[in-house]
C-alpha cells in the first residue's frame, strides 16, 4: 500500500492509495460514502497473485483530497482524468463500490479515452420516485433528508465526526448497525472492522463538509448523464439480502446499461467485496464468461 497525492491544474490537492503490483493492469477504484481511499480488502494477495494495480482515490473533501465547492461526477472524472495522465496510464477499467457507483460511472461517461471494463458493486442507482420506494425506512429517511434538508445532515455529519474523534468504535459500531444479518457476520472478522475503523477516520480527517456535500449536492441530485448512455461493457455485483442498497436498484441499473451482466450473490449483504474481491477485480481484466 502507498499513499500518494497529485496536485492539480486549480490548485488542489487530489490524494490517492495504490496497491497491488507497480506495473500491472491499472483498475481504478471509487470508494462509498463517508469512506476514503483506505477502503481495500485486508488480505491484498488477490491483488499480488493476480498482477492487479489498484488505484483508489480520496474523493474531493475526503482523506488528503482538497474540498471542491463545485464539485460534480463531472468534476470527479476530470480530476481522475488528470491522474491517469499523470500516471501514464493508457488502458484502465474502474469499479464503484455502493456511492462510489455514480462516480466511476460517470469516469465511464465522460472519460474521452474510455475504461475497457465498468464493474459497479453494491451500487448506488439515481433517486427518484421509483427507485426510493425500495429502499430501507432508515437509508430514505437519510437521503430525504439529505435532498430537502441538507442543514440537518450537514449537523448529523459534524456530531458523527465528533463522536469519530472521541471515540471512533463507538461512533463505528452506530454507523454500521444498519447492516443486514449477513453483513453482521462479516463485522466479526476484526481484521475487517480494522479496515473500515481506518477508511472511516480517514474520510473525515478535515472534517465533515465534503461528506456532507458529496451526499446533498451530488448522490441525491440530477447526476448530469442518465445510466442509459453508458456504452462499454458493465459488471454489476449485488448481495440479496443488501440492506443499504435495494437490489432492485441493480436490476434496475442493468436494465438501463445495455452491455452489462448482473450476478446477485444469494445471502449475501452489502459488503459481498469482502467474500469475492478476486473475482470481482479479475473480471475487470478478463471476463471469461462471468
Amino acid at each position: 500500500m502507498e499513499n500518494n497525492y497529485l496536485i492539480l491544474k486549480d490548485k488542489r490537492k487530489l490524494g490517492y492509495t495504490e496497491y497491488g503490483t507497480k506495473k500491472a493492469y491499472p483498475i481504478i477504484y471509487c470508494h462509498g460514502s463517508q469512506s476514503s481511499s483506505l477502503e481495500m480488502h485486508y488480505d491484498l494477495s488477490f491483488a499480488i497473485n493476480n498482477n492487479l494495480r489498484i488505484i483508489a482515490i480520496d474523493r474531493p473533501g475526503h482523506g488528503d483530497s482538497d474540498f471542491n465547492p463545485e464539485g460534480s461526477i463531472k468534476s470527479f472524472a476530470n480530476d481522475t482524468h488528470q491522474l491517469i495522465k499523470h500516471l501514464n496510464i493508457d488502458e484502465f477499467s474502474v469499479l464503484g463500490m455502493s456511492a462510489g457507483a455514480p462516480f466511476a460511472m460517470g469516469i465511464a461517461n465522460y472519460l474521452p479515452k474510455k475504461p475497457r471494463f465498468l464493474g459497479i458493486v453494491s451500487g448506488f442507482a439515481p433517486l427518484n420516485n421509483e427507485t426510493q420506494k425500495v429502499l430501507n425506512k432508515d437509508v430514505r429517511l437519510l437521503l430525504k433528508m439529505a435532498k430537502s434538508f441538507p442543514i440537518f445532515l450537514k449537523l448529523m455529519l459534524k456530531v458523527q465526526n465528533w463522536q469519530l474523534k472521541k471515540n471512533p468504535k463507538s461512533a463505528l459500531k452506530n454507523f454500521l448497525k444498519i447492516m443486514s444479518e449477513p453483513d453482521q457476520e462479516i463485522l466479526k472478522n476484526k481484521a475487517v472492522i480494522n479496515v473500515i475503523e481506518k477508511m472511516f477516520t480517514r474520510a473525515f480527517k478535515n472534517g465533515s463538509q465534503g461528506v456532507a456535500y458529496e451526499i446533498s449536492k451530488i448522490l441525491v441530485q440530477d447526476w448530469g448523464f442518465k445510466t442509459n448512455e453508458i456504452a462499454i461493457p458493465t459488471f454489476i455485483w449485488h448481495g440479496d439480502m443488501d440492506n443499504n442498497v435495494p437490489k432492485e436498484w441493480a436490476m434496475k441499473t442493468t436494465n438501463e446499461i445495455q452491455n452489462s451482466r448482473l450476478k446477485v450473490y444469494p445471502n449475501e449483504g452489502h459488503l459481498i467485496i469482502f467474500k469475492n474481491a478476486e473475482e470481482i477485480f479479475k473480471t475487470l481484466v478478463s471476463p471469461k464468461g462471468n
